[in-house]
Formats: structure tokens, sequence, C-alpha cells
């Protein structure tokens, strides 16, 4: 169980791109809701008895103080079990967990690598946005079935001003490993290797990773289902 739990309901909710959505939280007071980095996920908690609960990305580019946005993935008939998101619709109430911020290393001296999938684009952005502001250079990949399903393509696309930010397309399993180790080939072991997406691609992350950085500079943003207790 957590301690604290703050009520919300689901005030709107719109469509990001093909099978994914965006969902608005607000309290019904509509009172401020705790700050968060760029970058940060938080857990919702469908129902405070049972406790089924999920990580979800904060929209950094959507959120406000009086509401959260997070992106979800819609159930389009081909989507694991394993990792389908809960169903959200406006009116819902649930409970949320203080959002989480993930580690991100502020060091001229050290190169970025960032890999994202799915709804990962979300906190992926998240954390280029905060290497920018910090005047770091880093390399940004972002992996979906199509362009029509890329999340946040266009904030993405926003950040190349800042860093060098690619794009790859309906990749089978071969050449999505293939791409993704071309792009960990420039690293070096103090290189920050950042990974955000379903648990099969951040797998390959790190394991390709340790191949060429510490393990501490592995950094995964961990989404989807969370063990209760955890």
């Amino acid at each position: 169980m957590h301690d604290n739990l703050l009520s919300v309901v689901v005030t709107r909710k719109w469509q990001l791109a093909e099978s994914y959505h965006a969902v608005e939280l607000q309290t019904r007071s509509r009172s401020e809701l705790p700050s968060f980095d760029d970058g940060s996920c938080v857990t919702l908690v469908l129902d405070n008895v049972i406790c089924k609960e999920r990580i979800y990305p904060l929209c950094c580019f959507t959120s406000r103080p009086g509401a959260y946005v997070i992106a979800v993935r819609q159930d389009d008939g081909d989507t694991d079990t394993k990792t389908a998101d809960i169903s959200l619709s406006q009116g819902d109430e649930a409970f949320i967990v203080t959002p989480r911020s993930p580690t991100v290393i502020l060091d001229g001296r050290t190169q970025s690598i960032l890999f994202a999938g799915g709804v990962g684009a979300a906190s992926i952005a998240g954390i280029a946005k905060r290497l920018a502001l910090a005047g770091q250079k880093f390399e940004l990949h972002n992996f979906a079935r199509s362009p029509e399903r890329a999340v946040f393509r266009e904030e993405l696309d926003a950040l190349k001003s800042e860093g060098r930010v690619y794009h790859h397309f309906g990749l089978d399993a071969d050449r999505l490993e293939q791409a993704t180790s071309h792009a960990m080939s420039p690293a070096h072991a103090n290189t920050q290797i950042y990974c955000s997406g379903p648990p099969a691609f951040m797998d390959l992350i790190e394991r390709q990773a340790r191949d060429w950085v510490y393990p501490a500079n592995i950094h995964k943003i961990l989404l989807g289902a969370r063990k209760r207790g955890r």
C-alpha cells in the first residue's frame, strides 16, 4: 500500500497518435498538484483496495500545475495483456502517488544517448529537454511501428537545435537490434544511456549498453504494471 495517495479524476482524453492517447488528471477541487521534473513518471492506482496500479510518463509539454497529462496506449486489439494499459475514460476516479523524477546526469564532460519506444517517448523527451536546458548535447533515437504511431514526434523534433534526433519506423527485430547497436557504437565508458519503452526494448538497450558503458550509466525509465508493495 502507498501512503498519502491523492484522489484525482479523468477530466479530458484525446488522441496523441495512432493507438495512443493523452489523459488529463485533476483533483475534483482543481487544486494544484505536486510539481515534477521533466521526464518524471507517476504511479496511478485505479483501485485503492486491490491496488491495481501502473506507472505512466508525465507529459511535460502539456501538463500544468492544476493538471497532469499522462500518455497511455489504448487497446487496439493487438496489445499484450501483460503490457495493456488500464482503460481510462472521462469521469473515472483514481489515485496517484507523488511523481518520481529519473536520474539525469548533468555533466558537460559526458555524452548522452537516449532511446525511446512507445509512450516512453514522453519520458525521453523530458530528459532531453533537461539536458538541452543545461546546455548539454545529446543523441536521441525514437522507435515506432510507423510515423502515425510516433508519440511526441513534433516535440522531439523541436529539440534538434540542441541535439541529434533520429526517428526509426517499422523495423523488425533484427533491424531494430542493428539500429540500436549502431547508435551505441560511439559510446565511451562514461557515456550516459537513457531508455524508456516496452520491457523487451529496454532489455535490448541494457544488454547492448553493458558492452560499452559502466552499468551505473544505464538509466531505464520503467513504465507499465508494477507489483504491489514496490
